[in-house]
């Protein structure tokens, strides 16, 4: 029985976080897109379906609250990992909106992204599958 390749979608403008955390997503065999911008975030969402999407809250075109916005009315069913270089107890706030949006926020990471503990949450989400 062949296991289905997931799907990750990073959405941060910093590269070295990116790049820490699409490093994580390939050792785990994860199909990786990423934005450093979030014009195309409704489009990448709606039509390449990632199982998770890893969101930086402070991302500066469009903060990580309106993408969680934007993800809860397309009713996404994936996973979603908030990050940023704010307070852990920022990020646990931005995680509960995500939660109150009807979606499943499975964990945080602040920045900078260590690769060990992105890679845990990343697996969790996997392993939940």
């Amino acid at each position: 029985m062949t296991k289905k390749t997931g799907r990750i979608l990073i959405v941060d403008d910093e590269p070295r976080d990116v790049a820490t955390i699409e490093r994580a997503g390939t050792a785990l065999s994860l199909e990786v897109a990423t934005l450093d911008h979030t014009k195309a975030f409704e489009r990448l969402v709606t039509d390449w379906r990632p199982d998770i999407v890893v969101l930086d809250i402070g991302i500066p075109d469009r903060d990580g609250y309106a993408l969680l916005s934007v993800l809860g009315s397309l009713k996404f069913k994936g996973d979603v990992i908030m990050i940023s270089g704010v307070s852990q107890q920022d990020l646990d706030t931005a995680a509960q909106a995500g939660k109150m949006r009807g979606l499943h926020v499975i964990g945080t990471a602040r920045k900078p992204v260590a690769y060990d503990a992105i890679r845990t949450v990343i697996a969790k989400a996997e392993a939940a599958e």
